[in-house]
């Protein structure tokens, strides 16, 4: 059997480059080149929201595809699952990671733009990519920060597909009320966030929140809503009304504006934006867009060649993009200076980090992770694609 959602490649591209723009703005801004000032505002939260994107995504396609094999074979495959994923994440990741941890530090010596990291500072990042476990090296531990930081949303992704099968399993009769405990914890991480301070003073409430950040506890209700998205798409027939009233297409066209305006930060609740509770607000904005990507009816129309090439090189834009955008930024600086200028820095330098990023993730994906997608349908029950 296979399966293929119209739109959703166009969008994983849209999420990586959302944290694209977010980054390339972050590094010129720290180099105090800024120009157009507001678009520190509006570039503000589209790294969040990217990340979000892409979370809300890996929930409703991996618990479709989950539900869909359940339905064919009566039963999981745990051990293809865990290959599957395996073959898909890992060869980018350790050969991204690796690079970054191992020869980096170096290179940015080298052109003076980091110090001289020790090898106790190599060693710990080191231990941490190999346990996918930099998330939890940012929240705990002592980090190279911009070396692997990036990684630090794979490895909770990691986190999540590594429980989730089981879950699945376990809640296969009651998916919605296994929906309604995620988006519990995920309140919960955040409300102890503001009531431990009260008890232990030593704790400040904007520690914990970077903490819990980049914790899966604080991302259940992303990765909920999207099971939850892929549990009323695989039971479409019994939520007729629901869908024809959903997917009204004025409908879809207001959502559509409503999630623009959250992206782009027009659209800003700065009490729950501090405390990550908006992201209860993204949650229902991208669960929504996956049912409206894929509707017959769909307002959407992105299954164009470029985006669904981009769409399918996304993992490496994403991983790709932070270094690439930083060597970008050091070129410019060296050939144009500090000098604030339009044309340079707002159109021609974030214009050159996506290029080259999407160019070699293009190459990785083609000389190297496809090998890798090649085996690993081998091992899928539900056909999907390269």
């Amino acid at each position: 059997m296979r399966v293929y959602f119209k739109n959703l490649d166009a969008i994983r591209f849209i999420a990586a480059f959302l944290v694209v723009l977010h980054h390339a703005q972050f590094f010129k801004e720290e180099s105090n080149v800024d120009v157009w000032k507001f678009m520190d505002g509006a570039l503000a939260e589209t790294g969040r929201m990217g990340v979000n994107l892409f979370f809300v995504l890996s929930g409703f396609l991996i618990s479709y595809l989950l539900m869909k094999e359940r339905q064919d074979t009566g039963t999981l495959n745990f051990r293809n699952f865990y290959i599957r994923r395996i073959l898909r994440i890992w060869p980018l990741y350790f050969a991204f990671g690796l690079t970054m941890v191992l020869f980096a530090p170096y290179v940015l010596h080298m052109l003076g733009v980091a110090p001289d990291y020790g090898l106790a500072t190599i060693i710990t990042n080191l231990v941490f990519l190999l346990l996918f476990a930099v998330n939890i090296q940012l929240a705990f531990f002592p980090y190279n920060k911009g070396i692997v930081e990036i990684s630090w949303s794979v490895c909770i992704e990691e986190q999540f597909y590594l429980v989730w099968p089981l879950l699945i399993t376990l809640f296969r009769n009651r998916l919605k009320t296994l929906f309604i405990l995620m988006l519990g914890i995920g309140f919960l991480s955040k409300l102890l966030c503001l009531v431990l301070p009260y008890f232990f003073p030593s704790l400040t409430t904007p520690q914990l929140f970077g903490i819990n950040y980049v914790l899966l506890f604080d991302k259940l209700e992303l990765f909920g809503t999207g099971m939850f998205a892929a549990y009323l798409l695989f039971h479409k027939e019994s939520y007729k009304k629901l869908f024809s009233i959903l997917m009204n297409k004025v409908v879809q066209l207001v959502v559509l504006v409503i999630t623009f305006l959250f992206v782009f930060s027009v659209i800003k609740i700065e009490a729950l934006s501090n405390t990550y509770f908006d992201h209860f607000i993204h949650a229902v904005l991208f669960g929504y867009m996956m049912l409206m990507a894929v509707a017959p009816n769909s307002i959407l129309h992105l299954e164009q060649p470029l985006f669904k090439t981009l769409g399918k090189v996304s993992y490496g834009i994403y991983l790709f993009h932070t270094p690439v955008c930083q060597l970008v930024l050091i070129v410019f600086l060296k050939f144009f200076g500090r000098t604030p200028d339009v044309i340079i820095y707002e159109i021609s330098y974030p214009l050159a980090c996506l290029v080259l990023t999407c160019a070699v993730a293009y190459v990785s994906y083609e000389m190297f992770e496809k090998r890798f997608l090649k085996i690993k349908t081998r091992y899928a029950v539900v056909q999907t694609r390269l």
